[in-house]
């Protein structure tokens, strides 16, 4: 989703926001810059921004582009000559990607007014590429600007990184996706679930998107009401959709991530941290099942699902393991007490 002002992005990443907002007002933009971060912090998003606001010729006083124009158009869609985004498939950035791009900007432009690279993935520069792409800042254009976009900033050479302004990009606070996925339309069950499990933001708009992510948040609110009336067997529950939650071992690990929260909610209503639940809508459940079961039970379930998460990446027999681990939950609320643990 394309930012549309200086405003918007400021929501997400403030401190990078105020800084490039105020560098564009007092004239100081910087002609190389290095967008560093994880994944899904909206450093694409704010390299575009940056460039529509750069090319556009109808900015408002706050240094917003207006978005309607002829530049403001052609760089959302990616198509402006003045721009040129700069991916990679491959393993690494070669050298001919970087010569071609230089040829292109060592061309007469068509257009007046500024020209921007975004190269992204820039930790995959090879010596040979970051050699050729380091000549040309030595000398850069009046009018060329070029951001780097990396996960990766010590990947890159020491004289790259000295020659540019770099800009931490944090991850993206869980209440800001919750919101946001709630103004497209996901329930606030859902939003608030893969909120939880997720800083990246594109990967969560993916994820709700996803009918097993849905399946799964709902699956672990039919099984603990299972444990609530106890009328069937979670064990059994389970089996019956057992071969879509462990066909996919992302979806495995989102469903026993939810299952943990799920019982973490049990925990911090039982100690009166309610600000902190996730699955809100099923407070009374939770209430309810929060009576069934000691404190130090909930720590003992809580200490055998960790531990399978940490092993669902090793050869296990995973159907196995849930078995026995919802078995054991099963016990847990059955008695309600600690016991002596067993091996899951």
């Amino acid at each position: 989703m394309a930012l549309l002002s200086w405003n918007q992005f400021t929501f997400y990443q403030p401190s990078v926001g105020r800084m490039l907002q105020n560098s564009i007002q007092t004239n100081r933009l910087s002609h190389s810059y290095i967008f560093e971060g994880p994944i899904g912090t909206k450093r694409i998003d704010a390299a575009f921004l940056l460039a529509k606001t750069l090319l556009c010729t109808q900015k408002d006083d706050h240094a917003n582009p207006c978005g309607v124009c002829h530049h403001c158009t052609r760089v959302d869609k990616n198509v402006h000559p003045n721009l040129f985004f700069v991916q990679n498939d491959n393993k690494e950035i070669r050298k001919e990607q970087i010569k071609e791009l230089l040829v292109e900007f060592g061309k007469a432009s068509i257009e007046t007014g500024p020209r921007i690279y975004i190269i992204d993935q820039a930790e995959r520069f090879n010596q040979y590429s970051a050699n050729i792409l380091l000549k040309t800042m030595e000398e850069p254009g009046v009018d060329i600007f070029q951001i780097l976009i990396t996960t990766q900033i010590n990947s890159l050479l020491k004289t790259i990184i000295s020659r540019s302004q770099i800009l931490h990009f944090r991850p993206i606070d869980k209440c800001q996706i919750k919101s946001d996925l709630e103004k497209e339309g996901f329930s606030p069950l859902l939003s608030s679930a893969v909120s939880e499990y997720t800083t990246n933001i594109d990967m969560a708009r993916e994820m709700v998107e996803n009918p097993l992510i849905v399946d799964s948040v709902q699956l672990v609110i039919e099984m603990a009401r299972s444990l609530q009336i106890k009328e069937k067997s979670i064990v059994l529950h389970f089996k019956e959709k057992r071969s879509a939650i462990l066909g996919d071992m992302a979806i495995t690990d989102f469903f026993l991530t939810m299952l943990t929260l799920f019982l973490k909610d049990i925990l911090n209503y039982k100690v009166r941290y309610l600000d902190l639940l996730v699955f809100t809508t099923e407070t009374e459940l939770i209430g309810k099942l929060s009576e069934a079961i000691s404190q130090k039970r909930i720590e003992e379930l809580l200490d055998k699902m960790l531990g399978l998460k940490s092993r669902l990446k090793y050869n296990i027999n995973v159907a196995l393991a849930f078995d026995k681990l919802l078995a054991y939950l099963e016990r847990g609320f059955d008695h309600g007490i600690s016991s002596s643990s067993s091996s899951i």
